[in-house]
């Protein structure tokens, strides 16, 4: 454990690797993507006050479940360093104590669900939003939450398949469950296939049986290669978890946080500037998303890596994947620019040709603004899912509290009330965080202070390697 081990001949950190641990988690999440974009526009045909509440709700939902999201994720460090190491069942056993941790947040949920009704009222409240928005909004938040449970549940399970390299099983159960989900939220919102017309409220609940039939699949995938004795709860193992994951998801909150308080912002502007938002950031999806499946394949290969103390593949798999990254966000700028009329016409309904026109062309301006900035998320991306499998969590976590909070939020508020711009003023400036936190996390990489980070401790028994860099790919 203290030389660098000699991987197999099939590791070499390129970007065929890369592709090949990747391509399970891309499709996975554009078809995560691909529902919610459906859904988005399943919700847009009951007007802009419905889409505009349903994704105000929608940002408040994600804050409520980030922090619990940030800790799961977390395990994938764990996970690949210790298979890295040759540690095959330490990393098993990590992933059990994330399920464990997933459980705990899904309780936590049900609690705030029964308490929500005060706090939603007094944050939506304050946005400019109709008061159809603001009513159909609170549905969807109160039916979402009481279903969170299911999904938190279900990426504790996803995360540890993909920290092994496993990416297929994940993937599997995103193709069945995803259009399951598009079937529940067809027949629910507008009452058909014999189901109750329920709008946004039906969204919800379609949303909620999908990510439960997720859950389900992905255990019976590994449930008939489990002992009993293997699912107990390791008080030290669920400590380090929780402490491994605790920067991710305290970073994932604060940052989410950010987000939230810019679309409050936009929310000031009108519900018309609010629904082009959400438009816009649901296509901006394909390339974020597509950009974050690469990230999340690398980072398991570098995690495995550092855990083989093997840091020039990767330093190597890091360049892999940005190049990767780079491609694929040049030409969804270029479609972004091509095609944002078209793209925008998927979204946007409305009674009023006037009204519908404007948002529109707004949204087409929130386009173009995302092409500038493909780039620098590319950089953004691919830095920090290195550093945080490399177990850099800690530094990761203030670096990305405060390029959110130093710049997206003033610069946001400055746009809205100095500068009594629209959303595509928030954008513009949005882009300086993007850019230059790219530039911060690219730093702390070349500096190589990443590498005392590494995760794997030496103990007894149990941490007896078995093979370097051990693991299915």
């Amino acid at each position: 454990m203290n030389s660098p081990a000699i991987p197999p001949a099939d590791y070499s950190g390129s970007r065929s690797e890369v592709l090949r641990i990747s391509w399970p988690i891309w499709v996975s999440m554009i078809s995560l993507t691909l529902k919610g974009v459906v859904d988005t526009i399943m919700i847009g045909h009951l007007g802009t006050g419905a889409l505009a509440g349903v994704g105000f709700a929608g940002v408040l939902v994600f804050n409520v479940l980030c922090f619990g999201m940030g800790v799961l994720r977390g395990q994938k460090s764990l996970i690949s360093q210790h298979l890295g190491a040759g540690e095959k069942k330490v990393a098993f056993h990590f992933g059990v104590q994330a399920f464990w941790i997933g459980l705990l947040f899904s309780v936590l949920c049900l609690i705030a669900a029964l308490w929500q009704d005060t706090w939603y009222l007094t944050i939506a409240s304050q946005a400019n939003l109709s008061e159809s928005a603001l009513s159909l909004g609170h549905q969807y938040f109160d039916t979402r939450l009481l279903w969170a449970g299911a999904y938190l549940l279900q990426i504790a399970v996803s995360e540890y398949f993909r920290g092994t390299g496993r990416t297929r099983l994940p993937m599997a159960s995103d193709l069945i469950s995803q259009p399951l989900n598009v079937l529940f939220n067809y027949a629910l919102i507008f009452g058909k296939l014999g189901a109750p017309e329920m709008g946004v409220e039906g969204a919800a609940i379609g949303t909620g049986l999908a990510d439960l039939a997720s859950f389900l699949l992905l255990l019976s995938f590994g449930w008939a290669k489990v002992a009993w004795n293997d699912l107990k709860l390791q008080p030290k193992k669920f400590w380090r978890a929780l402490s491994v994951g605790t920067a991710g998801g305290i970073q994932f909150t604060i940052e989410v946080g950010a987000y939230t308080l810019l679309t409050f912002f936009i929310g000031f502007i009108s519900t018309q500037d609010l629904a082009a938002h959400n438009a816009a950031i649901s296509i901006l999806h394909f390339s974020f998303m597509s950009a974050v499946a690469l990230g999340d394949g690398g980072s398991v290969l570098i995690g495995k890596y550092v855990g083989a103390m093997r840091w020039d593949l990767a330093r190597k798999t890091l360049r892999s994947m940005l190049g990767l990254m780079v491609l694929v966000m040049v030409v969804m700028g270029a479609l972004f620019v091509t095609f944002g009329r078209e793209i925008m016409l998927l979204y946007i309904s409305d009674p009023d040709p006037a009204l519908k026109e404007e948002t529109i062309l707004l949204g087409i301006r929130l386009l173009w603004v995302a092409a500038v900035f493909q780039i620098g998320d590319a950089l953004q991306i691919a830095y920090r899912f290195s550093l945080r499998a490399a177990g850099d969590h800690t530094w990761v976590m203030w670096a990305g509290i405060l390029c959110s909070w130093l710049l997206t939020v003033p610069l946001a508020g400055a746009a809205v009330f100095l500068m009594k711009g629209d959303a595509a003023t928030v954008w513009w400036m949005w882009n300086f965080e993007i850019y230059l936190g790219g530039l911060l996390f690219w730093r702390r990489w070349r500096s190589g202070a990443w590498q005392s980070k590494r995760l794997v401790k030496e103990a007894g028994p149990e941490s007896r390697p078995e093979s370097p860099l051990e693991g299915s790919l």
